[in-house]
């Protein structure tokens, strides 16, 4: 792309402390097979040398663009991203990831193809130690869904996800609604299904076409007491914008499937923080009100609020258990 072109595809790469995973995350970007494009690489503060990478590979590709800023996280790394950004489409990936050659020129072929809105593809779980690639299992039919009926796929997560990376949208979809990320974890599940909403139609592959990278310090591996009431704060986020636009009951027997999963995972969520901890006290009250918080966005005479949802019921970090020579006999 030469520097006067407009690009037709913009991609959002937060980047956080990855020195070891950034490499390849970028030339997985810079050797994609649809070229009309721009790279917004947003360094979010990061304190390893991924600052230096970054700056080295903008310097050697003149479609690469850099922002450096104070941590804000991901969230607000990705807005950042979303407001300088050119092309027509958008996509994110982030930045201990990486992507198939063809991942661009599939997605943006099928939002071509079918007149869609965004375009969806299946994933890897790539194992960074072992670099084992496992397909997803689940994995979704080729197919053209309104968005109603990809919506309702949505909510219930079996073979849809609200991944903000498996995905190539329409900037407009941003733009016209204004739609940003929220700043919490688990900010994808507010969000993605917000964009899902506003579309006309979803175009899917079963291909695998990214590459999502297993690791320690990820959100789902370093669980905690915040992250799990965000985890339920990003349930009500949904419900909450279904009643804003009047579509609750529309959408319902896929919420009941949806409730149904989140109070088990949320249940497993906690088990893991106090396996951690090696405290076990307090885990039934953990439990219990994270199943208050749920029910509350449940409850009949709930009111839709603007933005995020707080939970009126919070999750409590066990205190860490060190145990002593005594303690292990």
């Amino acid at each position: 792309m030469s520097s006067e072109e407009i690009p037709e595809v913009s991609v959002i790469v937060p980047i956080y402390n990855v020195e070891k995973f950034l490499p390849k995350c970028l030339d997985s970007i810079a050797n994609q097979t649809f070229k009309n494009i721009e790279v917004i690489l947003v360094n979010d503060g990061s304190e390893d040398e991924s600052g230096e990478i970054a700056r080295n590979f903008v310097s050697s590709h003149e479609n690469f663009i850099l922002i450096n800023k104070k941590n804000g996280g991901l969230s607000d790394a990705r807005n950042r991203g979303l407001e300088i950004a050119k092309g027509r489409y958008i996509s994110f990936v982030d930045s201990d990831d990486y992507v198939h050659p063809r991942f661009l020129e599939r997605l943006i072929n099928l939002i071509k193809k079918h007149a869609a809105d965004i375009a969806y593809c299946n994933y890897f779980l790539y194992f960074p130690e072992t670099r084992l690639k496992v397909c997803y299992p689940l994995r979704p039919i080729k197919s053209v869904y309104p968005s109603e009926m990809a919506l309702k796929k949505l909510i219930c997560a079996n073979t849809l996800h609200s991944f903000a990376w498996n995905k190539l949208y329409k900037r407009s979809l941003f733009a016209e609604n204004n739609i940003k990320f929220e700043k919490l974890y688990f900010e994808d599940i507010a969000t993605i299904p917000q964009l899902f909403y506003f579309s006309k139609k979803i175009a899917i592959t079963s291909r695998p076409l990214y590459y999502y990278t297993q690791r320690k310090g990820s959100i789902l591996r370093s669980i905690d007491a915040n992250k799990i009431d965000d985890f339920v704060r990003s349930y009500g986020s949904i419900l909450n914008f279904l009643q804003q636009q009047e579509k609750y009951e529309f959408y319902e027997k896929s919420i009941d499937r949806y409730t149904k999963k989140v109070k088990i995972v949320k249940n497993l969520y906690i088990f893991r923080l106090h396996f951690k901890a090696l405290n076990f006290k307090g885990i039934t009250k953990n439990i219990k009100n994270s199943s208050k918080s749920v029910k509350f966005f449940l409850e009949e005479d709930y009111e839709p609020t603007q933005g995020v949802p707080s939970v009126p019921f919070h999750v409590v970090s066990p205190e860490k258990k060190n145990l002593n020579k005594k303690d292990k006999y």
